[in-house]
């Protein structure tokens, strides 16, 4: 087994937090709730509080097992050492074309909101599409080679300009609700709420990126928690007072049929500065998404590549910027070349919210699992749920992820089944790995199944 440098470079607790909450208040936040609310109607509030039952489950076991084995590629670490090698695999299989998804989603929703500027404000110039999308996605694949560091630095400036954004819609938007807009309800079924529910899950898989970040956060075990209630605390608030306040303010029909609904009913009702700010703050919520989702979905395909599960070469660890910069070219350059044939917004959050309720199930077996497997980690663990608790979270994050899996499938059944597929075509992969480094004398399943040094429970 090759060696593998670790991650050196750490953040602190307000530069985790802030790392957390761009990774969930990102253009997702403003492009989504648009289109949702044409198809769902003031239901999409509804949906939204819906989508926080699995939130609350993922932040719980986030907390736990984050506090008991804080280590880089968390996800990855959990669902190979407490549910099974295979298992374990199947997060980096599922996440790599999902991440794809994602990052020409949040490309799309940034060219959406430019357009929309450059409609509006004169001196703005039209830019093609397709160009505003690699504009977006090259310069934070480069910022991430740059390591964790840089990436905070640059996170703190662009999450400042997302919350006095969000503010300023959300302040004087209050005082413009008008009741009547939310009726009715349901006014087109339960239908698009699903889809809705599954939607607004993908803004909310932001807070998983702690788990991730492991060796890069100073004193993990006893931070995790802290930067969970922070985070938690500022983007729900703003996340909740943005969907209340667009749908008070407009009728749901009308926001079905706007491109860039956040920005459109501040120019239509505010000031122009404060129209102003909330473009600024879109702007920089696709910032802070593309940014964040290469930060964190590296770190769990660096952790699987160490183990050789998938290819080696991916765990490797710049020696000058400390940052796993092939994991972050492979999760950045696809989406470049697949963006002139890319699908709607829509349909590529639910996409990667799909994947991601995948690992949420997973990460739910996992934690039902830790005291039996690492019950020193468990028990010592600066942060333990009550074991009736941890079975009763682990239990409901199973059951929501494979409930909205369920649901999703009555409504775009021919997503669910091309990423059944994907899985089916990962078992093949891994079983052909494993076979092949068995020839070699090399047990990968038993690799998998134990902690490295860095990361070994003392006894």
């Amino acid at each position: 087994m090759a060696e593998h440098r670790l991650i050196d470079t750490q953040v602190g607790v307000i530069g985790a937090t802030v790392l957390i909450i761009g990774n969930v208040i990102g253009v997702s936040a403003f492009v989504l709730p648009g289109p949702l609310a044409g198809d769902a109607g003031p239901g999409v509030i509804v949906a939204l509080l819906l989508a926080l039952i699995p939130l609350v489950f993922g932040i719980l076991m986030s907390l736990q097992l984050g506090s008991a084995i804080p280590v880089a590629g968390g996800s990855y670490v959990y669902a190979s050492r407490l549910v099974g090698p295979f298992w374990g695999f199947l997060l980096p299989w599922i996440t790599i074309p999902g991440v794809w998804a994602g990052m020409l989603f949040i490309g799309l929703g940034f060219a959406e909101y430019v357009d929309f500027v450059a409609e509006n404000i004169s001196f703005v110039p039209s830019v093609p599409e397709l160009a505003l999308v690699y504009a977006l996605l090259v310069p934070f694949i480069v910022l991430n080679v740059l390591g964790i560091r840089m990436v905070a630095i640059v996170q703190f400036t662009m999450v400042s300009l997302i919350v006095v954004g969000m503010i300023a819609f959300i302040v004087p938007g209050a005082f413009a609700i008008d009741a009547a807009n939310y009726t009715p309800l349901f006014p087109e079924g339960a239908g698009p709420v699903i889809v809705a529910i599954v939607s607004l899950y993908f803004p909310l898989r932001g807070f998983r990126l702690v788990v991730e970040l492991g060796e890069e956060m100073k004193n993990p075990a006893e931070n995790i928690p802290r930067v969970l209630g922070l985070s938690a605390a500022v983007s729900l608030s703003l996340l909740i007072g943005l969907v209340v306040v667009l749908v008070g303010t407009t009728n749901w029909q009308q926001l079905g049929g706007m491109d860039a609904a956040v920005a459109q009913v501040s120019l239509g009702s505010f000031p122009a500065p404060l129209t102003g700010l909330v473009l600024v703050a879109a702007a920089m919520g696709a910032l802070t998404s593309i940014n964040m989702t290469y930060t964190a979905y590296s770190r769990l395909l660096m952790r699987a590549a160490r183990d050789d599960i998938i290819p080696s070469p991916i765990a490797r660890v710049h020696r000058r910027f400390n940052s796993p910069h092939v994991a972050v070219l492979l999760l950045g350059i696809p989406p470049l070349v697949v963006a002139p044939v890319s699908p709607g917004t829509v349909t590529l959050s639910v996409a990667l919210s799909l994947t991601i309720l995948f690992g949420l199930a997973v990460a739910g077996v996992a934690l039902w699992n830790l005291p039996k497997a690492f019950p020193q980690r468990y028990e010592h663990s600066l942060y333990r749920l009550p074991p009736w608790l941890l079975k009763f979270v682990a239990a409901g994050a199973v059951v929501s992820a494979g409930f909205l899996w369920v649901l999703v499938s009555t409504q775009l059944p021919e997503m669910v089944a091309v990423l059944v597929g994907w899985l089916v075509l990962g078992y093949v992969f891994y079983r052909v790995r494993i076979r092949r480094f068995a020839q070699r004398g090399v047990d990968l399943e038993e690799r998998m199944a134990r902690l490295h040094e860095n990361e070994r429970v003392e006894t």
